[in-house]
């Protein structure tokens, strides 16, 4: 599957681009500046740069994980599968947060400092992401099941290998933040170089143009590995 996933890399991309690469560049051209410092950050910011893309980049995620499961299939059959089953794959996934949401307020309420409060329900959260990692692919290959039936399948899948699973989770997520930050670094760079050249009406599109193609990779690599771990363990 490794080999399929490889071969086909082009198609992937072409698929995921639309809910991501253009996403984020509307986004980046048309939408709210982002915030230079986190107390810039409000609750607009945080919808239009941060929700609402990763909400949409999920259909992508579904879509590149049917081709991937389903080889035989086209990219519209794909697409169409994901817009299906997407609104219950999104409730999974509102209920798998609520541990995090709901540990993270009990010790808020207790008194405690916010970046004490905030490490325990994190260290939780990794280990429910690294159980319910197979989840975009259980969605695909389950779509007529409900929320609860989708955690309850991905979540027995990986029983044997919880907290190896949750180790791997940690270095993924610190290798997606460490990519996320050079493409935005050369992506700035990019920009400025465009605003030196006397071209400043595109510098902005030019340093969302990198940062853009990592997100389409990142699901593209997250709905593999998904994938590859569903037919693994199933």
């Amino acid at each position: 599957m490794a080999d399929l996933v490889r071969g086909r890399l082009s198609l992937f991309f072409a698929v995921a681009a639309p809910f991501t690469l253009l996403v984020d560049m509307s986004l980046r051209v048309f939408g709210p500046t982002p915030p230079k410092t986190t107390a810039d950050f409000t609750t607009s910011t945080l919808f239009w740069l941060v929700l609402l893309p990763g909400l949409i980049a999920s259909l992508a995620q579904l879509s590149v994980a049917g081709l991937i499961l389903r080889p035989q299939i086209t990219p519209r059959t794909a697409l169409a599968a994901a817009l299906v089953v997407w609104p219950v794959y999104m409730a999974a996934l509102i209920l798998s947060s609520l541990p995090f949401s709901a540990g993270f307020v009990l010790l808020t309420l207790l008194g405690l400092p916010p970046a004490i409060a905030i490490s325990f329900p994190l260290l939780l959260g990794i280990y429910i992401f690294g159980r319910l990692l197979p989840i975009v692919a259980v969605a695909i290959m389950s779509p007529k099941t409900s929320p609860l039936a989708m955690l309850r399948t991905s979540w027995s899948l990986t029983q044997p290998n919880g907290w190896t699973l949750a180790g791997f989770m940690l270095p993924a997520i610190l290798g997606i933040i460490g990519l996320s930050l050079i493409a935005g670094g050369v992506g700035s760079a990019l920009g400025t170089v465009f605003t030196i050249l006397g071209f400043a009406e595109v510098s902005r599109f030019a340093a969302g143009l990198i940062p853009a193609i990592a997100s389409t990779f990142v699901a593209i690599g997250s709905a593999a590995i998904a994938s590859l771990l569903y037919k693994k363990l199933s």
